[in-house]
């Protein structure tokens, strides 16, 4: 034992500078930048600046701090924050995948080869490799729940206060790293309250009440900071737009499909699969309950750690799609929103394998798991390579290929004198030329999908501003943003004339 614990650390971290290695040779232009990274990075200018967490002199709210903040603390060395963030993900995508090999390491008999597997499993899977590649806080959020689900299956077997209080804190910083790590609350009490099963129900239900405050703390803290500084805890509205559950539930197979086997095959054989195994996987655990309930060690690392992903997995679903449906109308359903989930079904699905064949000493279930992670291994491996190199080679976002070559983002480069700019594209207007514009007006509201009721006067004074006072408007083909009128809404609206035409765009105003 003492000899596999002097090896762990060396492998574990063997483990960890591939993962570095990795998004370094991926990311040579820096990691992908869209909407979202620029906000994080002006709050992270802003904090480094000491004005708070702030864009544009306007306190941000629908985006939690603790990115940004490791952001400005990293900038404190690197003073370009988009280096800063290449930094930051390269770090985190070590951490991530050391942190899921020894999850699986723990709850598999302490298998070093059942750990590579685990570790190959997570490094070859194209959407974790790109969720780590963009500027964007979901690889501190995996950090920080894959702590929380950690700590919590050793605090089922040991159950220690500072156990209960660092699991807490890993979950309260998630909560304010991305604000759906609330999903996970749920799934927490569940187990900090079983977990206790050998004391007193007053003391478990105080155990609990504790976990649940320290976990709550930070966010409690910073929702109240945000009120006194806007007006608002998360800059969200309760308006129900129903999201489609058939279509909620296609997403969520498209996406588990491709991270197990990234194979083409007609629509209908990934569920139908995926159905077949779920199917298995229950009837056996219900053999497994019935026939040996008494052989079951409820409060071993191994079934805590499958309950614990199993129970953060089916939560945050379902608080995605209650977002979806009553808060974020605009969000995309796509890897990068499945990406906690991706990576949390790692560990529990080797450790509910693992625990279901030693409980039933079957161990052909184990070894034809691995048969299945062996082949997957293959399948998936070719897909990771082709989309690093594609990263490598073209980049991500504002930092693509296309966009530093834009011919109309080096026609605003090339513009003398402050000009008033009106663009769909105003976001990457600012991160590419350092100028700042102003987004065209809105036709609906992002986050509500609600009509914009002055929409027609806002798009009026942007016609004005542009015909009479020398404004211009860049209208980037390139970009498609639901809740902005197209380049022919616009057209119709204004009657403007062209000045230039790039492939990439078309820039509207008086010569």
């Amino acid at each position: 034992m003492k000899k596999k614990i002097r090896i762990l650390f060396p492998y574990l971290g063997l483990i960890g500078l591939t993962g570095i290695v990795l998004i370094l040779w991926i990311t040579p232009y820096g990691p992908g930048i869209q909407p979202d990274s620029i906000i994080y990075i002006n709050g992270a200018k802003s904090l480094l600046a000491g004005k708070g967490f702030l864009d544009q002199g306007v306190p941000i709210t629908h985006f939690p701090p603790l990115y940004s903040l490791f952001l400005a603390v990293i900038g404190l060395l690197e003073k370009n924050l988009v280096q800063t963030a290449r930094i930051l993900n390269v770090i985190l995508f070590g951490i991530n995948a050391a942190l899921v090999a020894l999850a699986v390491y723990l709850t598999t008999g302490r298998n070093f080869l059942t750990t590579t597997f685990a570790a190959f499993f997570f490094l070859a899977s194209a959407p974790i490799l790109e969720a780590h590649a963009w500027a964007l806080s979901e690889p501190l959020f995996i950090s920080f729940s894959l702590v929380c689900i950690l700590l919590l299956s050793v605090y089922a077997t040991r159950p220690g206060l500072p156990l209960l209080i660092a699991s807490s804190l890993a979950l309260g910083f998630a909560i304010i790293t991305r604000y759906i790590g609330l999903a996970f609350l749920p799934a927490t009490l569940v187990i900090v309250f079983v977990g206790r099963g050998d004391r007193q129900l007053r003391q478990r239900f105080r155990d609990t009440f504790i976990w649940a405050i320290l976990a709550c703390a930070p966010f409690i803290i910073l929702s109240v900071i945000n009120m006194l500084a806007a007006g608002s805890a998360t800059d969200r509205s309760f308006v129900y737009h129903p999201a489609s559950e058939f279509h909620y539930l296609a997403e969520i197979f498209d996406n588990l499909s491709k991270f197990i086997a990234p194979i083409s095959l007609p629509i209908w054989v990934w569920p139908a699969f995926l159905g077949l195994l779920a199917g298995l996987f229950i009837a056996q655990l219900e053999i497994f309950s019935k026939l040996h309930l008494r052989d079951i060690n409820w409060r071993s690392t191994g079934i805590v750690m499958a309950m614990a992903c199993l129970l953060f997995s089916a939560s945050y679903l379902l608080f995605l799609f209650i977002s979806l449906s009553f808060f974020d109308a605009s969000t995309p359903v796509d890897a990068r929103l499945f990406s906690p989930i991706l990576v949390i079904l790692i560990p529990g699905g080797f450790s509910a394998i693992w625990s279901v064949a030693q409980t039933l000493k079957k161990p052909m279930l184990w070894r034809f798991f691995l048969v299945f992670l062996v082949l997957s291994i293959c399948i998936k491996t070719p897909d990771a390579i082709r989309s690093g190199a594609s990263i490598r080679k073209n980049g991500l976002g504002y930092t693509s290929l296309p966009w530093r070559e834009s011919a109309s983002i080096a026609y605003v480069k090339s513009l003398a004198g402050e000009i008033k700019i009106y663009s769909n594209g105003a976001d990457a207007i600012g991160f590419l030329t350092e100028n700042q514009s102003l987004s065209i007006p809105k036709k609906k509201s992002p986050t509500t999908m609600k009509a914009n009721p002055t929409y027609k006067k806002e798009t009026e004074a942007m016609c004005q501003e542009i015909m009479e006072n020398g404004a211009l408007l860049v209208y980037f083909n390139t970009i498609g943003r639901g809740y902005l009128p197209s380049q022919e809404e616009v057209e119709s609206a204004c009657d403007l004339p062209v000045l230039q035409r790039f492939a990439d765009g078309i820039v509207y105003g008086e010569k």
